[in-house]
C-alpha cells in the first residue's frame, strides 16, 4: 500500500466504515510501523492522525489482554520492540494537544535535608552555596550546581564522648517524595540519591578499615577506587561489597524486591558476584541474577522515566515518589497491565499520565495530590 491508500484506510476507520478485513489491514500497518520505520505509515503526515483517532485505533486493534503478560514472558520480550514502542509513542504525542486534568502537578526538584552527627538539620534547597559545616577532619560545602561535597581539613580528629574519636560519627541525608540530590562522600565516591531515600555515612573514612554506609530507598553510586578499604552498602536485605565501580541499588521498604544493577566493575551482593550488565533481584530468601540489555534502571538519574514491560503498579510507585502524590485504584486489575515507554521526568504529571493512557486501557483522575486509576 502507498501513502494515499494508508491515509484512505485510516480515514475509513475513523468514519466507522471499515470492514473486518480492512480492520485487519489497520492492525497490519500498525504492526508494520513498529517493525519497520520505512513502512508506508511512517511516511505519511502524522499530524493527520489526531489524538482521539489514535486512541480509538489502539483500543480497536489491540486485544484487551495484550498487556497483561506473565513474568517469564516479559523477560523474553526483545529490547528492540520496546525501543520501537517508545519511538511510536513519541511520534504520536509530540504534536498532539496537551491533555490536562482538573489540577496539574509539577515534577520533583533537587532538594534534601542534611542531618549532622550533632542533630543539626540543614535544608539543602534553601541553604546558600559555599561552606555549610565543619566536622572534625571534614568540611562540607554546597556547590553552585547544588551538589554536597565533603573534603578533608587535614587535621587529626579530636577526642570526645568519653574518648571516642569524632571521625566515627555519621551524617544522614534525606530526600523527600518529590526530591533528589547528589553528593560526594568523604572518600570521593559520588552518589545520586533518588526520591524518598536516605543515606547514612561516616563524617570521615580516615582510619577506618572499611567504608560502610547505609541506604534506604534508591541510589546510584560511582565508587572511588581504594583496594585497601572495601566499600560496603548496607540495605534492608543485603550488603553490597565493592572496591571501585558503578552500580544502582533500589531498596525501598514498600517494594517486594531489592534490585542491584551493575554497570562497571565487580561487586558482591550477599556473596553473589555480579558482572557488568547483570542485575541481582533479592527476594529476601534468595537472589536471582538477570542479564540486562539497557540502562533503564538509571533513567531516573539521567532525567527520565523509562518503562520496559513493567506493571502499572510499579510505575505508579515511581510516579508517586517523584511527584509526591498518593495513588488509589478504582480498577485494581489495571495495576497488572504492562507498559513500555520513555518520557522526561521533568514534565508535569499530566504529560506522564497521558502517555500511559495512550499505551493501554487505563485512565486517570487527579484530585489534589491524589491520582485515581480508573
Amino acid at each position: 500500500m502507498n501513502d494515499k491508500q494508508v491515509k484512505d484506510l485510516l480515514e475509513r476507520f475513523q468514519a466507522g466504515a471499515c470492514s473486518d478485513q480492512e480492520l485487519e489491514k489497520v492492525r497490519y500497518w500498525l504492526h508494520k510501523f513498529r517493525e519497520d520505520e520505512q513502512s508506508g505509515l511512517s511516511q505519511i503526515d502524522l499530524e493527520t492522525i489526531d489524538d482521539q483517532m489514535w486512541q480509538t485505533i489502539l483500543k480497536a486493534t489491540q486485544p484487551k489482554t495484550a498487556r497483561i503478560i506473565s513474568w517469564p514472558i516479559r523477560v523474553a520480550v526483545s529490547a528492540a520492540s520496546i525501543i520501537i514502542l517508545g519511538i511510536f509513542i513519541y511520534l504520536f504525542t509530540k504534536d498532539s494537544s496537551n491533555k490536562t486534568f482538573a489540577n496539574d502537578i509539577d515534577a520533583g526538584k533537587n532538594t534534601a535535608v542534611l542531618i549532622l552527627s550533632d542533630g543539626k538539620r540543614i535544608n539543602l534547597l534553601n541553604a546558600k552555596n559555599g561552606l555549610l559545616a565543619l566536622q572534625s577532619t571534614t568540611q562540607i560545602t554546597k556547590t553552585e550546581e547544588g551538589e554536597i561535597i565533603y573534603t578533608s581539613r587535614h587535621e587529626l580528629p579530636s577526642l570526645q564522648n568519653g574518648g571516642k574519636s569524632s571521625y566515627s560519627e555519621s551524617n544522614t541525608i534525606l530526600t523527600p517524595r518529590g526530591g533528589q540530590y547528589k553528593l560526594s562522600l568523604p572518600d570521593g565516591t559520588k552518589v545520586w540519591l533518588n526520591a524518598a531515600s536516605s543515606l547514612t555515612y561516616p563524617v570521615s573514612f580516615s582510619w577506618l578499615k572499611e567504608r560502610r554506609i547505609e541506604l534506604s530507598g534508591e541510589a546510584y553510586f560511582e565508587v572511588a577506587k581504594d583496594s585497601l578499604h572495601p566499600f560496603l552498602v548496607q540495605s534492608k536485605t543485603q550488603t553490597v561489597k565493592v572496591l571501585g565501580t558503578r552500580f544502582n541499588i533500589s531498596a525501598y521498604s514498600d517494594d517486594q524486591f531489592t534490585n542491584t544493577t551493575l554497570f562497571e566493575g565487580s561487586i558482591l551482593v550477599n556473596q553473589v558476584t555480579l558482572k557488568p550488565g547483570q542485575q541481582a533481584v533479592n527476594l529476601g530468601t534468595e537472589i536471582k541474577v538477570n542479564v540486562l540489555d539497557s540502562d533503564d534502571d538509571i533513567a531516573w538519574k539521567e532525567g527520565g522515566f523509562s518503562f520496559r514491560n513493567e506493571p502499572l503498579q510499579n510505575i505508579m510507585k515511581k510516579i508517586s515518589r517523584w511527584y509526591n502524590v498518593d495513588v488509589v485504584y478504582q480498577n485494581k486489575e489495571a495495576g497488572k497491565q504492562v507498559f513500555g515507554g520513555t518520557i522526561s521526568k521533568y514534565e508535569k504529571i499530566s504529560q506522564v499520565l497521558h502517555m500511559l493512557e495512550l499505551t493501554g486501557d487505563v485512565k486517570f483522575k487527579v484530585e489534589g495530590k491524589t491520582i485515581t486509576v480508573l
